[in-house]
């Protein structure tokens, strides 16, 4: 019988005295020069691994941690100084695992090694779930930014055994399905590098009427469908958009763009040695016209080449968003990692810590992550 995922949030805490409950957080966290240099993630997670602890739960706690299979070595550190009653184990012996798991003392927990370092995790190998399940009695997904992933920790192991979603989880899901169908009018800000990986998700807002500003490299494919000069900029060659989509009345592109040369120009001046790497002041000043004539406002992805530093695109909106009396919500690590530097992540109404996975629930109402709990 399929439910919906309200019918799976967590029960009350107390609920998991002496049991062994095995959590999937998300502590994939940046690291700069040795050191965690943005601990949102972990943070966000605390108070309920306290209340699991307090509770006298048996906690196991899986999660990954960067794209190659890192260990977690310097997480780890960071996790077993802030919360004591946590233990962190390399071993990839499950034998040896599910022993220490039922040794457990109550209030006492245990972080594995990264899951992206076991065989068959990313492949959602269904012998890796069964190992993973056999250490705990109830698993509870706490990790809603890995949740468009069909991988063991995330999707396997909940179809073995019984499965909630933790506090961090249903907080997303909370603000996120409100903005699935946001209040009138709407805008919808994205940006990034490819188009036809958001293409599901802008005709989903288009389609009920929602202006949807393109920028970032995104728009290059756009603009030279429609015959507009974009010089030497990134664009994706192999994909060609639909008829439809490319003169849409409600899809907003940049007026004025930065070039790598430091020039700012209409956006129908470009040259052909032209590099567009940021959007203009007056691309600016249009989006901040239509955020205070808005009543919602998502925004998802930079607008500018972030990874080379040009930020400031990026930089004006967020700020203009932050300071708009409308419902916003943010999302996608590059934005957020923006507006955390600007110290204005408490001026939105929601800030998701799920990149990929915010789009691709806006885009289609669930993920697989969640498809696994409730069905």
């Amino acid at each position: 019988m399929n439910t919906t995922w309200k019918d799976h949030i967590m029960p009350d805490v107390g609920t998991f005295n002496d049991k062994r409950v095995i959590v999937r957080v998300d502590w994939n966290m940046p690291i700069t020069d040795g050191v965690i240099s943005d601990t949102s993630r972990f943070d966000v997670t605390v108070p309920f691994l306290k209340e699991l602890s307090f509770a006298g739960a048996k906690i196991i706690i899986l999660t990954h941690f960067g794209e190659k299979g890192e260990s977690l070595e310097i997480i780890a550190k960071h996790v077993t100084k802030n919360l004591p009653f946590i233990s962190f184990y390399v071993s990839q012996d499950f034998d040896a695992l599910e022993r220490t798991s039922r040794s457990l003392e109550r209030g006492h927990g245990m972080l594995l090694e990264n899951v992206r370092l076991w065989n068959g995790e990313t492949e959602n190998a269904s012998s890796l779930a069964k190992s993973f399940s056999l250490l705990g009695e109830v698993f509870i997904n706490d990790a809603f930014s890995v949740a468009h992933r069909t991988h063991s920790s995330v999707v396997g192991i909940a179809y073995l055994m019984p499965s909630y979603f933790g506090p961090t989880f249903v907080r997303e899901l909370e603000h996120l399905t409100k903005a699935l169908t946001p209040i009138k009018p709407a805008l919808l800000i994205v940006g990034g590098a490819k188009i036809s990986t958001k293409l599901t998700l802008i005709n989903q807002y288009l389609n009920q009427g929602v202006e949807v500003f393109v920028g970032g490299a995104m728009v290059h494919n756009l603009w030279k469908e429609r015959g507009v000069e974009i010089g030497k900029s990134l664009y994706d060659p192999k994909y060609k958009l639909p008829e439809s989509f490319i003169n849409h009345p409600l899809l907003l592109t940049p007026k004025d763009v930065v070039l790598s040369n430091g020039e700012t120009v209409p956006f129908n001046k470009i040259p052909t040695d032209g590099v567009i790497v940021d959007c203009g002041n007056d691309t600016v000043a249009m989006l901040e016209k239509i955020i205070l004539e808005s009543k919602t406002v998502i925004a998802n992805g930079p607008l500018g080449l972030y990874e080379k530093g040009w930020l400031h695109g990026s930089e004006q909106i967020l700020t203009k968003l932050a300071n708009a009396p409308v419902t916003s919500y943010i999302g996608g690590g590059d934005t957020v990692s923006v507006a955390h530097s600007l110290h204005l992540l408490r001026n939105f109404t929601f800030v998701s810590l799920g990149g990929g996975a915010m789009l691709d629930f806006l885009a289609s109402g669930t993920l697989p992550g969640i498809d696994a709990v409730t069905k």
